[in-house]
């Protein structure tokens, strides 16, 4: 057993579909180990198998790799792809190359030299035929032995160096060793002969060594110095280029002398015969035996590719059970992306497999869809999506869509963290007004901004460019913040980075407030959450958890005047609106927040083993209200096992498409199928909203507990005044059996336990602060977030100042 089903080549075959099957650029990245021998050999026979001899465009196929590469690394290398090593690689590297690109260079962090070190084996490029190979590093003995084709850079070789060579050019830039050239009867190498020892080394049986004087040949050996350097970044190679004029002088050709007898030849004979040339006039074809030759030529292809497809390859029953078929394309075309491509979303996993866990519910797209989305990003003139209708913090979006489709994703991060604190949350949580407000919505899909800008923030936590960076100077100023959600990590960010220290305040055992407990898992992932929480812990603010702030307990808003500096407010909008109907203290009914807090609190400390949340296991589930968090009480219902879920929703049904009344580039009111709906659909049978519900009284059961729900259902009328007026529909009475009813109409506004009665409140008790203002009206007292403004999106947490 060869375990040919568990070889890194089915990856790289998995991850390259698109390049396979329609030519299309990717690129892939994954370490390796020295068992993973031959790598890329069977990738090249799938491409030789579609696209023959000539195989791929250059580069087509791209794959970063790290590690210590096993045996013929690089094997048999197809044309268009290219294989990039950070780390070394073990003896026949590039045997039987074929047209691939090898680039092999130290890790990046190595601090020894890398032309003093082997980094490749022995018997590398054993009889290549084509292709380029770059190795920073010295290759170990018989380099190149029986090459009859590729090009290479080395930096030092050891022994019997380009022995038996038949053809192609090999540059060595350092040492070699004994035998050079030994039975070498074609191609041209080139030494840098440094230290002028260079022939004594050499078997100058069927060679001869001179100096390089032709103006062609002196650039064609420049460009591949250059190109080393560019490929591998070499500090030798730098060095040679620095000076390469001086550096010319020591460079030695070895040329096979019946090599060089036959170039002469073959020179003399294309100059005879450009001379001779006489173009004389082409006449007209006899049509009829030109018809008849082309209908055997096509019935020839015919019959071959019948005969092709017919037979099964050893290579085709060994399956990939981690292949997925990707159904999009890497489009380039910028300018008209927007009219050719569609858009394409993350996918959800399927709801049959996705509610026995608790694991985010959509899998991001890869580097190819995302720059397919990018190219779909018109640079818009006036960009709505970061106006007022759109992304209320005025992300710099297409510039950042630029700079994705440029590949350029250091310099969009950078982009995005000037106005964005926390992409991570905006990216997986907030609905999108920015996509809303999309001008290519006007009438198509929108460019997937969302996506886009998950995708940047984590690329920047996977390739380390985030890295904590405390201030250098502190003012000395002290700031406590009370409450971890969104505005509050938000206030926190940003004050610590101007250097105040500031202490964060948080009642629950874990910091992240709505977003810690108030989110499902599911939908963030609290690693996500925890991970953004240590790294400003990294950078100097400190987290302060079980605290509650009020004039009962041992800390109060005085005590924090008088300790700190400032203080700023954001405990949200935590009182929940209530359905006050007949029967509402019967046991089973709860807020949505109760609901979802105990469920994931439970989740992160005992994988809900403790018991300590809400159970809707085998009950019948009804949640009043929908949006976000409805849907949240959903998902999570499912995930329980309920028996049956329920949403009542008040309103009618949205319309599949925008209303007269709901013009772009407002946000865009139509009916969605979000991923709860979804799960009940499949699990269920059914989409579980009701439409137009009115609750009018609770029903209980014998032990106090509810067992169900009176409602009535309901019609909307636009009044004269061009109002909505509701009246219920006669006859319309139902029961609706429930053992558990999760209350989710929306917020009321902060927690007045907190508050008291010093800090003053607008009309919808709210705290007030003056227009365009933070403060409230209390001296070094200040508000953000939905305590100031009221229940609004999560990406409004940035605008806090």
């Amino acid at each position: 057993d060869h375990k040919l089903h568990v070889r890194l080549d089915n990856k790289l075959i998995a991850e390259s579909e698109l390049a396979l099957e329609k030519g299309l650029p990717c690129r892939i990245e994954t370490d390796i180990v020295n068992t993973d021998r031959a790598l890329g050999a069977t990738l090249s026979y799938q491409i030789s198998r579609r696209y023959g001899e000539a195989g791929l465009p250059t580069d087509c196929i791209h794959a970063n790799l790290k590690g210590s590469a096993g045996q013929s690394f690089g094997a048999f290398l197809a044309p268009g792809v290219t294989l990039e090593l950070e780390g070394d690689a073990n003896d026949y590297v590039g045997k039987g190359l074929s047209g691939g690109r090898l680039i092999i260079y130290p890790p990046r962090a190595a601090v020894f030299r890398a032309e003093e070190n082997v980094l490749i084996g022995n018997v590398c490029l054993y009889g290549a035929t084509h292709g380029t190979c770059f190795f920073r590093g010295v290759a170990a003995e018989r380099f190149a032995v029986r090459n009859s084709g590729a090009t290479a850079v080395v930096e030092g070789i050891g022994d019997h160096g380009c022995e038996y060579m038949t053809g192609g050019r090999v540059i060595v830039l350092g040492n070699t060793g004994r035998n050079f050239a030994a039975g070498m009867s074609g191609g041209i190498a080139y030494v840098l002969d440094i230290n002028q020892d260079f022939a004594s080394k050499v078997n100058t049986e069927m060679v001869e060594i001179s100096g390089l004087e032709d103006p062609t040949e002196i650039a064609f050996v420049r460009g591949l110095i250059e190109d080393h350097h560019h490929f591998t970044g070499s500090e030798l190679a730098a060095r040679v280029l620095l000076e390469f004029n001086r550096a010319l002088s020591r460079i030695v050709k070895v040329l096979p002398t019946d090599y060089k007898r036959v170039m002469a030849e073959e020179a003399a004979k294309a100059e005879a015969a450009k001379k001779a040339e006489y173009p004389l006039p082409l006449l007209p074809g006899n049509a009829v035996r030109t018809l008849h030759e082309d209908s055997k030529k096509q019935e020839h292809e015919k019959k071959a590719h019948a005969k092709k497809e017919d037979m099964l390859d050893m290579e085709d029953s060994i399956t990939d059970a981690k292949a997925e078929k990707k159904k999009s394309a890497l489009v380039l075309d910028k300018t008209k992306g927007f009219m050719k491509y569609q858009r394409r979303a993350e996918k959800y996993r399927k709801p049959q497999t996705r509610t026995r866990d608790w694991k985010e519910l959509s899998s991001r797209l890869n580097e190819d869809e995302l720059k397919y989305q990018a190219a779909r990003c018109m640079d818009c003139g006036v960009p709505f999506c970061q106006s007022d209708t759109g992304c209320p913090i005025s992300n710099i979006i297409p510039k950042w869509n630029e700079l994705v489709f440029q590949n350029q994703w250091r310099d969009a991060l950078n982009r995005l963290l000037m106005t964005n604190n926390f992409p991570e949350f905006t990216g997986r949580v907030c609905p999108a007004p920015c996509e809303g407000a999309c001008v290519l919505g006007i009438n198509e899909d929108p460019v997937g901004i969302k996506s886009i800008e998950c995708a940047i923030i984590d690329r920047g936590f996977d390739m380390g460019w985030m890295v904590p960076t405390p201030p250098q100077k502190r003012t000395g100023k002290t700031v406590a913040v009370v409450g971890s959600g969104p505005a509050g990590l938000s206030v926190a960010d940003q004050l610590n980075k101007a250097g105040h220290n500031v202490t964060v305040y948080e009642r629950a055992d874990r910091i992240g407030g709505l977003l810690m407990y108030g989110i499902p898992n599911m939908k963030l992932d609290k690693n996500i959450v925890q991970r953004r929480v240590n790294f400003m812990a990294d950078e100097g603010v400190e987290f302060i958890t079980g605290v509650e702030i009020g004039p009962d307990g041992d800390t109060s808003l005085e005590s924090l005047r008088r300790e700190y500096d400032a203080v700023v407010i954001s405990t949200g909008a935590t009182v929940a609106r209530n359905l006050n109907i007949p029967n509402r203290e019967l046991e089973g009914i709860h807020f949505a927040m109760q609901f979802l807090h105990r469920n994931t609190k439970s989740l992160l400390d005992s994988e809900l083993a403790d018991g300590e949340y809400i159970s809707a296991k085998g009950k019948d589930v009804i949640v009043i209200g929908g949006g976000d968090t409805g849907n949240d009480c959903i998902g999570t219902s499912v995930r329980h096992g309920a028996k049956s879920v329920t949403n009542f929703e008040l309103l009618p049904q949205p319309p599949p498409e925008r209303a007269r009344d709901n013009p772009w580039p407002q946000w865009p009111r139509i009916y969605r199928v979000d991923y709860g709906h979804s799960e009940v659909k499949t699990h269920m049978g059914k989409d579980p909203r009701e439409y137009c519900v009115m609750s009018t009284d609770f029903v209980g059961d014998d032990k106090g507990g509810v067992s169900g729900i009176n409602a009535h259902r309901v019609e909307w009328t636009k009044s004269v005044s061009g109002g909505w007026d509701m009246k219920k529909v006669e006859g319309s009475e139902q029961f609706f059996p429930a053992q558990l009813v999760l209350i989710s109409m929306g917020f009321l506004g902060p927690d007045d336990r907190m508050l008291g009665t010093e800090v003053e409140k607008d009309a919808r008790k709210n705290i007030k602060t003056p227009a365009g203002k933070y403060n409230t009206n209390l001296p070094g007292v200040f508000a953000a977030g939905d305590c100031r403004r009221g229940q609004s999106l999560i990406v409004w947490f940035v605008l806090f100042f």
